[in-house]
Protein backbone atom coordinates (compact mmCIF):
# COMPACT_ATOMS: atom_id res chain seq x y z
CA UNK A 1 0.00 0.00 0.00
CA UNK A 2 1.26 3.29 -0.88
CA UNK A 3 1.37 6.16 1.59
CA UNK A 4 0.18 9.10 0.53
CA UNK A 5 1.51 12.68 2.31
CA UNK A 6 -1.84 15.58 1.74
CA UNK A 7 -0.95 18.84 3.12
CA UNK A 8 -3.50 21.52 3.62
CA UNK A 9 -2.86 25.11 3.11
CA UNK A 10 -5.33 27.23 3.88
CA UNK A 11 -6.07 30.83 2.04
CA UNK A 12 -7.96 33.89 2.87
CA UNK A 13 -9.19 35.37 -0.29
CA UNK A 14 -12.19 38.00 -0.74
CA UNK A 15 -14.82 36.14 -1.99
CA UNK A 16 -15.97 38.70 -4.94
CA UNK A 17 -12.33 38.23 -5.92
CA UNK A 18 -12.19 34.65 -5.91
CA UNK A 19 -11.28 33.15 -9.53
CA UNK A 20 -12.90 29.34 -9.65
CA UNK A 21 -15.07 27.32 -11.96
CA UNK A 22 -18.48 27.98 -11.74
CA UNK A 23 -21.24 25.61 -12.38
CA UNK A 24 -24.49 27.10 -13.53
CA UNK A 25 -27.60 24.98 -12.43
CA UNK A 26 -31.55 26.28 -14.13
CA UNK A 27 -34.23 24.31 -15.17
CA UNK A 28 -36.60 24.90 -18.57
CA UNK A 29 -40.44 24.19 -17.50
CA UNK A 30 -42.26 22.69 -15.01
CA UNK A 31 -39.85 19.66 -13.25
CA UNK A 32 -41.13 17.46 -10.58
CA UNK A 33 -37.66 17.42 -9.22
CA UNK A 34 -36.20 19.67 -6.64
CA UNK A 35 -33.51 21.24 -8.33
CA UNK A 36 -32.49 22.89 -5.48
CA UNK A 37 -32.20 19.50 -3.44
CA UNK A 38 -30.46 17.99 -5.93
CA UNK A 39 -27.73 20.59 -5.53
CA UNK A 40 -27.85 20.35 -1.61
CA UNK A 41 -26.81 16.75 -2.31
CA UNK A 42 -23.86 17.32 -4.33
CA UNK A 43 -22.28 20.11 -2.72
CA UNK A 44 -23.07 19.03 1.54
CA UNK A 45 -25.51 16.20 2.62
CA UNK A 46 -25.35 17.02 6.33
CA UNK A 47 -27.07 20.49 5.50
CA UNK A 48 -29.14 22.65 3.07
CA UNK A 49 -27.18 24.70 0.90
CA UNK A 50 -29.96 25.99 -1.01
CA UNK A 51 -33.73 26.59 0.40
CA UNK A 52 -35.89 24.55 -1.40
CA UNK A 53 -39.81 23.02 -1.75
CA UNK A 54 -39.30 20.33 0.68
CA UNK A 55 -37.69 21.91 3.60
CA UNK A 56 -39.25 22.65 7.02
CA UNK A 57 -41.37 25.62 6.43
CA UNK A 58 -41.61 25.76 3.13
CA UNK A 59 -44.49 25.10 0.42
CA UNK A 60 -45.13 24.29 -3.00
CA UNK A 61 -45.86 27.46 -4.44
CA UNK A 62 -42.67 29.96 -5.03
CA UNK A 63 -43.76 33.58 -3.84
CA UNK A 64 -40.63 35.52 -4.02
CA UNK A 65 -37.92 33.79 -4.95
CA UNK A 66 -39.00 34.02 -9.17
CA UNK A 67 -35.70 35.10 -11.31
CA UNK A 68 -33.48 34.70 -7.89
CA UNK A 69 -29.87 33.54 -8.35
CA UNK A 70 -28.26 32.25 -5.24
CA UNK A 71 -24.23 31.88 -5.52
CA UNK A 72 -22.16 29.18 -2.90
CA UNK A 73 -18.66 28.10 -3.14
CA UNK A 74 -17.72 24.55 -2.64
CA UNK A 75 -13.82 24.98 -0.42
CA UNK A 76 -12.37 21.51 -0.05
CA UNK A 77 -10.82 21.08 2.78
CA UNK A 78 -7.83 18.58 1.82
CA UNK A 79 -9.71 15.52 3.23
CA UNK A 80 -10.18 12.19 0.90
CA UNK A 81 -13.27 12.36 0.69
CA UNK A 82 -14.05 15.77 -0.67
CA UNK A 83 -16.99 15.87 -3.05
CA UNK A 84 -14.31 18.36 -5.86
CA UNK A 85 -10.96 18.45 -5.33
CA UNK A 86 -10.75 22.31 -5.91
CA UNK A 87 -12.54 25.54 -4.85
CA UNK A 88 -16.23 25.26 -6.86
CA UNK A 89 -19.19 28.40 -7.20
CA UNK A 90 -22.53 27.01 -7.98
CA UNK A 91 -25.12 28.91 -9.18
CA UNK A 92 -29.04 28.65 -8.58
CA UNK A 93 -31.41 30.09 -10.85
CA UNK A 94 -35.23 29.82 -9.02
CA UNK A 95 -38.26 29.52 -11.51
CA UNK A 96 -38.75 28.71 -15.03
CA UNK A 97 -35.38 30.57 -16.73
CA UNK A 98 -36.76 30.69 -19.78
CA UNK A 99 -38.70 33.60 -17.96
CA UNK A 100 -35.68 35.18 -16.97
CA UNK A 101 -33.76 36.19 -20.56
CA UNK A 102 -31.20 37.73 -18.55
CA UNK A 103 -30.40 35.96 -16.12
CA UNK A 104 -29.89 33.20 -18.46
CA UNK A 105 -27.99 35.03 -20.89
CA UNK A 106 -25.29 36.43 -18.31
CA UNK A 107 -24.85 33.44 -16.57
CA UNK A 108 -24.97 30.83 -19.38
CA UNK A 109 -22.06 33.23 -20.72
CA UNK A 110 -20.37 33.22 -17.84
CA UNK A 111 -20.31 29.79 -16.52
CA UNK A 112 -17.45 27.11 -16.80
CA UNK A 113 -20.36 24.93 -18.03
CA UNK A 114 -24.00 24.43 -17.75
CA UNK A 115 -26.53 22.00 -16.04
CA UNK A 116 -30.25 22.28 -17.02
CA UNK A 117 -33.28 20.61 -15.76
CA UNK A 118 -35.29 19.46 -18.96
CA UNK A 119 -39.27 17.99 -18.70
CA UNK A 120 -40.31 16.63 -21.89
CA UNK A 121 -40.19 19.54 -23.91
CA UNK A 122 -43.06 19.68 -27.33
CA UNK A 123 -41.55 20.90 -30.29
CA UNK A 124 -43.30 24.27 -30.44
CA UNK A 125 -41.53 24.91 -26.99
CA UNK A 126 -40.56 28.36 -26.93
CA UNK A 127 -37.12 26.70 -25.12
CA UNK A 128 -36.19 24.61 -27.71
CA UNK A 129 -34.33 27.24 -29.58
CA UNK A 130 -32.44 28.04 -26.31
CA UNK A 131 -31.46 24.67 -25.80
CA UNK A 132 -30.42 23.94 -29.21
CA UNK A 133 -28.06 27.11 -29.08
CA UNK A 134 -26.66 25.31 -25.22
CA UNK A 135 -25.77 22.43 -27.38
CA UNK A 136 -24.25 23.78 -29.72
CA UNK A 137 -21.89 26.20 -27.67
CA UNK A 138 -18.38 24.38 -26.92
CA UNK A 139 -18.84 24.61 -23.35
CA UNK A 140 -19.63 21.19 -21.90
CA UNK A 141 -23.78 20.65 -20.66
CA UNK A 142 -24.80 18.52 -18.47
CA UNK A 143 -29.04 17.87 -19.04
CA UNK A 144 -30.82 16.22 -16.65
CA UNK A 145 -34.37 14.52 -17.70
CA UNK A 146 -36.88 14.18 -15.30
CA UNK A 147 -39.53 11.55 -17.30
CA UNK A 148 -36.38 9.47 -18.25
CA UNK A 149 -34.80 6.70 -16.18
CA UNK A 150 -32.00 6.50 -18.30
CA UNK A 151 -28.35 6.05 -16.62
CA UNK A 152 -25.46 8.42 -17.84
CA UNK A 153 -24.39 8.91 -21.54
CA UNK A 154 -21.66 11.31 -22.37
CA UNK A 155 -21.02 12.11 -26.18
CA UNK A 156 -18.88 15.46 -27.19
CA UNK A 157 -18.47 17.12 -23.66
CA UNK A 158 -22.50 16.28 -23.91
CA UNK A 159 -24.19 14.78 -20.85
CA UNK A 160 -28.14 13.37 -20.30
CA UNK A 161 -28.99 12.01 -16.65
CA UNK A 162 -32.46 10.42 -16.53
CA UNK A 163 -33.82 11.33 -13.24
CA UNK A 164 -36.93 9.59 -12.96
CA UNK A 165 -37.87 6.78 -10.65
CA UNK A 166 -34.07 6.35 -10.09
CA UNK A 167 -32.48 6.49 -6.26
CA UNK A 168 -31.09 9.84 -5.43
CA UNK A 169 -27.97 8.80 -4.37
CA UNK A 170 -26.99 7.05 -7.49
CA UNK A 171 -27.84 9.95 -9.18
CA UNK A 172 -26.11 12.80 -7.19
CA UNK A 173 -23.04 10.52 -7.44
CA UNK A 174 -23.30 9.84 -11.20
CA UNK A 175 -24.15 13.75 -11.49
CA UNK A 176 -21.12 14.64 -9.08
CA UNK A 177 -18.37 12.24 -11.51
CA UNK A 178 -20.11 14.42 -14.91
CA UNK A 179 -19.63 17.58 -12.98
CA UNK A 180 -15.16 16.33 -12.30
CA UNK A 181 -15.01 15.20 -15.87
CA UNK A 182 -16.63 18.70 -16.97
CA UNK A 183 -13.92 20.50 -14.77
CA UNK A 184 -11.03 18.75 -15.80
CA UNK A 185 -12.08 19.63 -19.30
CA UNK A 186 -13.39 23.29 -18.65
CA UNK A 187 -10.65 26.15 -18.05
CA UNK A 188 -12.62 29.04 -18.02
CA UNK A 189 -13.14 30.61 -14.65
CA UNK A 190 -15.22 32.81 -12.71
CA UNK A 191 -15.46 35.96 -10.24
CA UNK A 192 -18.23 37.58 -8.71
CA UNK A 193 -16.65 41.29 -9.23
CA UNK A 194 -17.20 40.83 -13.17
CA UNK A 195 -21.02 40.31 -12.50
CA UNK A 196 -20.74 43.77 -11.71
CA UNK A 197 -19.44 44.87 -14.65
CA UNK A 198 -22.35 43.45 -16.96
CA UNK A 199 -24.18 46.41 -18.74
CA UNK A 200 -27.45 45.44 -18.21
CA UNK A 201 -26.65 45.02 -13.98
CA UNK A 202 -26.80 47.85 -11.65
CA UNK A 203 -24.87 47.53 -8.05
CA UNK A 204 -26.68 48.57 -5.16
CA UNK A 205 -23.87 51.07 -3.87
CA UNK A 206 -20.94 51.11 -6.24
CA UNK A 207 -22.73 52.45 -8.81
CA UNK A 208 -23.22 55.52 -6.54
CA UNK A 209 -20.86 58.63 -6.34
CA UNK A 210 -20.15 59.03 -2.77
CA UNK A 211 -19.50 55.00 -2.74
CA UNK A 212 -16.79 55.59 -5.60
CA UNK A 213 -14.93 58.57 -4.32
CA UNK A 214 -14.82 56.40 -1.43
CA UNK A 215 -12.57 54.23 -2.98
CA UNK A 216 -10.49 55.77 -4.52
CA UNK A 217 -9.13 57.82 -1.57
CA UNK A 218 -9.22 54.55 0.16
CA UNK A 219 -7.32 53.08 -3.02
CA UNK A 220 -4.79 55.97 -2.64
CA UNK A 221 -4.72 55.94 1.01
CA UNK A 222 -3.90 52.22 0.51
CA UNK A 223 -0.86 53.39 -2.39
CA UNK A 224 1.45 55.09 0.67
CA UNK A 225 2.10 51.04 1.85
CA UNK A 226 2.83 50.06 -1.92
CA UNK A 227 6.52 48.26 -0.99
CA UNK A 228 6.70 48.58 2.26
CA UNK A 229 7.43 45.58 4.53
CA UNK A 230 4.07 44.41 6.48
CA UNK A 231 6.38 43.54 9.88
CA UNK A 232 7.62 47.31 9.22
CA UNK A 233 4.32 49.00 8.83
CA UNK A 234 2.82 49.56 12.19
CA UNK A 235 6.53 50.44 13.70
CA UNK A 236 6.91 53.41 10.53
CA UNK A 237 3.07 54.86 10.14
CA UNK A 238 1.86 54.66 13.84
CA UNK A 239 4.64 55.57 16.24
CA UNK A 240 2.67 56.64 18.76
CA UNK A 241 1.19 53.13 19.81
CA UNK A 242 4.15 51.15 19.55
CA UNK A 243 7.22 50.84 22.03
CA UNK A 244 6.95 53.98 24.15
CA UNK A 245 3.29 52.97 24.70
CA UNK A 246 3.55 49.46 25.73
CA UNK A 247 6.27 51.13 28.16
CA UNK A 248 3.92 53.81 29.48
CA UNK A 249 1.30 50.57 29.76
CA UNK A 250 4.07 48.48 32.04
CA UNK A 251 4.62 51.54 34.23
CA UNK A 252 0.77 52.06 34.86
CA UNK A 253 1.34 48.88 35.97
CA UNK A 254 3.41 48.90 38.17
CA UNK A 255 2.32 52.41 39.52
CA UNK A 256 -1.40 50.75 40.77
CA UNK A 257 0.43 47.11 41.49
CA UNK A 258 2.65 49.07 44.51
CA UNK A 259 4.93 46.05 46.42
CA UNK A 260 5.21 47.09 49.91
CA UNK A 261 8.58 48.42 50.45
CA UNK A 262 7.79 50.64 47.92
CA UNK A 263 8.27 54.42 48.78
CA UNK A 264 6.52 57.67 47.92
CA UNK A 265 9.87 58.68 45.67
CA UNK A 266 9.77 55.26 43.98
CA UNK A 267 5.88 56.06 43.12
CA UNK A 268 7.24 60.05 41.97
CA UNK A 269 9.73 58.45 40.28
CA UNK A 270 7.50 56.13 37.71
CA UNK A 271 5.06 58.93 37.42
CA UNK A 272 7.39 61.20 36.12
CA UNK A 273 8.79 58.18 34.10
CA UNK A 274 5.36 58.38 33.05
CA UNK A 275 5.02 61.64 32.19
CA UNK A 276 8.36 61.77 30.39
CA UNK A 277 7.42 58.91 27.62
CA UNK A 278 3.69 60.86 27.23
CA UNK A 279 5.88 64.13 26.30
CA UNK A 280 7.92 61.55 23.91
CA UNK A 281 4.90 60.37 22.71
CA UNK A 282 3.46 63.83 21.86
CA UNK A 283 6.67 64.88 20.20
CA UNK A 284 6.23 62.14 17.65
CA UNK A 285 5.75 62.93 14.37
CA UNK A 286 1.96 61.84 12.71
CA UNK A 287 2.44 60.11 9.71
CA UNK A 288 1.51 60.83 6.21
CA UNK A 289 -0.77 58.04 6.13
CA UNK A 290 -3.11 59.18 9.35
CA UNK A 291 -2.90 62.72 8.13
CA UNK A 292 -4.49 61.34 4.85
CA UNK A 293 -6.81 59.39 7.03
CA UNK A 294 -7.97 62.98 8.74
CA UNK A 295 -7.63 64.49 5.77
CA UNK A 296 -10.50 62.33 4.40
CA UNK A 297 -12.30 62.06 7.50
CA UNK A 298 -12.98 65.77 8.54
CA UNK A 299 -13.23 66.79 4.39
CA UNK A 300 -16.70 65.47 2.48
CA UNK A 301 -18.83 64.03 5.22
CA UNK A 302 -21.01 62.22 2.46
CA UNK A 303 -18.40 59.45 1.56
CA UNK A 304 -16.73 59.26 5.03
CA UNK A 305 -18.97 55.46 5.79
CA UNK A 306 -17.73 54.62 2.03
CA UNK A 307 -13.89 55.87 3.09
CA UNK A 308 -14.05 53.77 6.13
CA UNK A 309 -15.60 50.67 4.98
CA UNK A 310 -13.04 50.51 1.80
CA UNK A 311 -10.49 51.08 3.94
CA UNK A 312 -11.55 48.26 6.04
CA UNK A 313 -11.25 45.84 2.98
CA UNK A 314 -8.15 46.78 1.26
CA UNK A 315 -6.24 46.42 4.49
CA UNK A 316 -7.72 42.84 5.02
CA UNK A 317 -6.74 42.53 1.55
CA UNK A 318 -3.14 43.97 1.63
CA UNK A 319 -2.45 41.91 4.99
CA UNK A 320 -4.18 38.67 4.50
CA UNK A 321 -2.05 36.52 1.84
CA UNK A 322 1.05 36.85 4.47
CA UNK A 323 -0.46 36.18 7.51
CA UNK A 324 -1.97 33.27 6.03
CA UNK A 325 1.30 32.48 5.17
CA UNK A 326 2.66 33.19 8.57
CA UNK A 327 -0.37 31.21 10.32
CA UNK A 328 1.26 28.11 8.01
CA UNK A 329 4.25 28.60 9.37
CA UNK A 330 2.95 29.01 13.29
CA UNK A 331 0.98 26.16 13.02
CA UNK A 332 3.86 23.74 11.32
CA UNK A 333 6.86 25.03 14.43
CA UNK A 334 3.60 24.44 16.57
CA UNK A 335 3.15 20.80 15.84
CA UNK A 336 6.54 20.32 15.83
CA UNK A 337 6.98 21.68 19.49
CA UNK A 338 4.24 19.52 20.31
CA UNK A 339 6.17 16.15 18.32
CA UNK A 340 9.61 17.01 20.42
CA UNK A 341 8.37 17.48 23.80
CA UNK A 342 6.76 14.09 23.44
CA UNK A 343 9.56 12.43 22.33
CA UNK A 344 12.22 14.61 25.14
CA UNK A 345 14.48 15.87 22.27
CA UNK A 346 15.54 19.52 24.89
CA UNK A 347 17.53 20.70 22.60
CA UNK A 348 16.00 20.57 19.06
CA UNK A 349 12.65 21.92 21.41
CA UNK A 350 14.60 25.29 22.49
CA UNK A 351 15.53 25.62 19.46
CA UNK A 352 12.00 25.10 17.67
CA UNK A 353 10.63 27.15 20.76
CA UNK A 354 12.68 30.27 20.00
CA UNK A 355 11.44 29.89 16.33
CA UNK A 356 7.51 29.69 17.62
CA UNK A 357 8.33 33.12 19.66
CA UNK A 358 10.04 34.99 16.56
CA UNK A 359 6.73 33.49 14.52
CA UNK A 360 4.57 35.19 16.62
CA UNK A 361 6.06 38.11 16.79
CA UNK A 362 5.73 38.51 13.45
CA UNK A 363 2.49 37.73 13.40
CA UNK A 364 1.90 40.58 15.89
CA UNK A 365 3.42 43.39 13.51
CA UNK A 366 2.27 41.92 10.57
CA UNK A 367 -1.45 42.58 11.93
CA UNK A 368 -3.12 45.77 10.59
CA UNK A 369 -6.23 46.72 10.28
CA UNK A 370 -8.53 49.75 10.72
CA UNK A 371 -8.53 49.39 14.96
CA UNK A 372 -4.99 49.61 14.56
CA UNK A 373 -5.56 52.86 13.18
CA UNK A 374 -8.14 53.54 15.34
CA UNK A 375 -5.39 53.03 18.19
CA UNK A 376 -2.96 55.06 17.14
CA UNK A 377 -5.80 58.05 17.16
CA UNK A 378 -6.63 56.99 20.46
CA UNK A 379 -2.57 57.36 21.41
CA UNK A 380 -2.38 61.10 19.67
CA UNK A 381 -5.53 61.88 21.94
CA UNK A 382 -3.88 60.37 25.32
CA UNK A 383 -0.68 61.80 24.73
CA UNK A 384 -2.38 65.27 23.76
CA UNK A 385 -4.53 64.98 27.19
CA UNK A 386 -1.30 64.12 28.72
CA UNK A 387 0.18 67.58 28.12
CA UNK A 388 -2.60 70.00 27.89
CA UNK A 389 -1.67 70.77 24.57
CA UNK A 390 -2.21 70.32 20.39
CA UNK A 391 0.35 68.78 17.93
CA UNK A 392 2.09 70.58 16.17
CA UNK A 393 1.13 68.83 12.74
CA UNK A 394 -2.43 68.47 13.92
CA UNK A 395 -4.51 70.51 11.91
CA UNK A 396 -7.46 70.48 14.18
CA UNK A 397 -8.31 70.51 17.73
CA UNK A 398 -7.35 66.79 19.86
CA UNK A 399 -10.40 67.30 21.48
CA UNK A 400 -12.80 66.47 18.64
CA UNK A 401 -11.28 63.07 17.98
CA UNK A 402 -13.44 61.20 20.21
CA UNK A 403 -16.58 62.24 18.22
CA UNK A 404 -14.91 61.19 15.50
CA UNK A 405 -14.72 57.46 17.07
CA UNK A 406 -18.16 58.11 18.63
CA UNK A 407 -19.65 58.71 14.97
CA UNK A 408 -18.18 55.51 14.11
CA UNK A 409 -19.31 53.76 16.39
CA UNK A 410 -22.67 54.79 15.86
CA UNK A 411 -22.42 53.65 12.30
CA UNK A 412 -21.44 50.11 13.26
CA UNK A 413 -17.67 49.93 13.21
CA UNK A 414 -16.29 48.63 16.45
CA UNK A 415 -13.99 50.02 18.55
CA UNK A 416 -10.95 48.91 20.35
CA UNK A 417 -11.64 49.04 24.37
CA UNK A 418 -8.29 46.81 25.20
CA UNK A 419 -5.13 47.04 23.23
CA UNK A 420 -3.89 43.23 23.26
CA UNK A 421 -0.35 44.11 22.47
CA UNK A 422 0.42 46.08 25.25
CA UNK A 423 -2.44 44.07 27.37
CA UNK A 424 -3.91 47.59 28.35
CA UNK A 425 -7.21 49.99 28.33
CA UNK A 426 -6.49 53.21 27.23
CA UNK A 427 -8.86 55.09 29.72
CA UNK A 428 -8.16 58.55 28.90
CA UNK A 429 -9.16 58.02 25.11
CA UNK A 430 -12.18 55.11 25.89
CA UNK A 431 -13.70 57.62 28.76
CA UNK A 432 -13.79 60.56 26.24
CA UNK A 433 -15.29 58.47 23.51
CA UNK A 434 -17.84 56.91 25.81
CA UNK A 435 -18.95 60.79 26.92
CA UNK A 436 -19.32 61.51 23.29
CA UNK A 437 -21.42 58.52 23.09
CA UNK A 438 -23.52 59.82 25.70
CA UNK A 439 -23.82 62.94 24.50
CA UNK A 440 -25.21 61.62 21.13
CA UNK A 441 -27.45 58.62 22.13
CA UNK A 442 -28.43 59.09 25.72
CA UNK A 443 -27.43 57.93 29.18
CA UNK A 444 -29.10 54.46 28.92
CA UNK A 445 -29.09 51.05 30.44
CA UNK A 446 -26.61 48.10 29.23
CA UNK A 447 -27.49 44.80 28.97
CA UNK A 448 -24.33 42.36 27.95
CA UNK A 449 -24.37 38.84 26.06
CA UNK A 450 -21.39 37.18 26.40
CA UNK A 451 -19.80 34.51 23.84
CA UNK A 452 -17.04 32.13 24.76
CA UNK A 453 -15.67 29.78 22.79
CA UNK A 454 -12.44 28.66 21.60
CA UNK A 455 -9.65 30.13 18.50
CA UNK A 456 -11.74 30.42 15.19
CA UNK A 457 -14.72 28.41 16.68
CA UNK A 458 -16.85 31.55 14.96
CA UNK A 459 -17.97 33.63 17.70
CA UNK A 460 -17.37 37.26 15.92
CA UNK A 461 -19.26 35.37 12.99
CA UNK A 462 -22.01 34.66 14.73
CA UNK A 463 -22.73 37.87 16.56
CA UNK A 464 -22.60 39.25 13.39
CA UNK A 465 -25.29 37.02 11.86
CA UNK A 466 -27.51 37.25 15.16
CA UNK A 467 -27.20 41.47 15.33
CA UNK A 468 -25.54 42.63 12.02
CA UNK A 469 -22.28 43.83 13.88
CA UNK A 470 -19.04 43.87 11.78
CA UNK A 471 -16.65 42.37 13.53
CA UNK A 472 -13.84 41.33 11.72
CA UNK A 473 -13.99 37.30 10.40
CA UNK A 474 -11.90 37.87 7.17
CA UNK A 475 -8.67 39.31 8.29
CA UNK A 476 -6.72 36.38 8.78
CA UNK A 477 -5.80 36.75 12.12
CA UNK A 478 -6.43 35.99 15.67
CA UNK A 479 -8.47 38.94 17.59
CA UNK A 480 -6.19 40.32 20.36
CA UNK A 481 -8.19 42.99 21.52
CA UNK A 482 -10.99 43.73 23.20
CA UNK A 483 -14.09 45.91 20.72
CA UNK A 484 -16.95 47.67 21.42
CA UNK A 485 -19.44 48.55 18.95
CA UNK A 486 -23.12 50.01 18.92
CA UNK A 487 -25.58 47.50 18.06
CA UNK A 488 -29.46 48.13 17.35
CA UNK A 489 -30.33 46.42 20.38
CA UNK A 490 -29.90 47.46 24.09
CA UNK A 491 -26.69 44.97 24.72
CA UNK A 492 -23.38 44.53 24.42
CA UNK A 493 -22.59 41.19 22.89
CA UNK A 494 -18.81 40.23 24.34
CA UNK A 495 -16.74 37.59 22.93
CA UNK A 496 -14.32 35.59 24.63
CA UNK A 497 -11.21 33.13 23.74
CA UNK A 498 -10.85 30.31 26.42
CA UNK A 499 -7.78 32.10 27.59
CA UNK A 500 -8.53 35.70 27.21
CA UNK A 501 -11.65 37.87 26.16
CA UNK A 502 -11.31 39.72 22.90
CA UNK A 503 -14.49 41.31 21.61
CA UNK A 504 -16.99 43.60 23.00
CA UNK A 505 -20.29 45.61 21.02
CA UNK A 506 -21.39 47.96 23.02
CA UNK A 507 -24.89 50.64 22.89
CA UNK A 508 -25.42 52.60 25.66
Amino acid sequence: MRNTYYETVSRIHPVYKADTPMVFFFRFGSVSSSKSELMNSLINEKHNTFFHRNCPGSIRTRVLMDGVVEITWFCPSGSYDDKFTDCVAFCNLHGDAGDHEKQLQILTEMASFNVVLLPRLQKNDKNIIKLQQLYKDSKPLICLFTEYESAVTAMKKKYRIGLKDRNQADVSEELRRAINECLSESSSTFRLEDVSKHSDIRVDEEDDEDCRRGREAAQKMMSLLEKKDLTEIKESFLPHQGKLWRQWSQKNKELHRPRGEETEMDISIKQTEMKRIREQQHESDISEFIKFFFKQINSHAANQMFFIKWLRILLDEHTSADLSNLNHKYDETWSSVLRLKYYDKSEQLKDEQTELERISEELQAAAFGLDHIMREIGQIYESCSSVKKNKKDLQFDFSSLPSLAAEMMISGFPLELMDGDAAHVPLIWISAVLEELIQKLGDQRVFVLSVLGIQSSGKSTMLNAMFGLQFAVSAGRCTRECFGRECRLDMIAIKWNMIHFTQISFKP
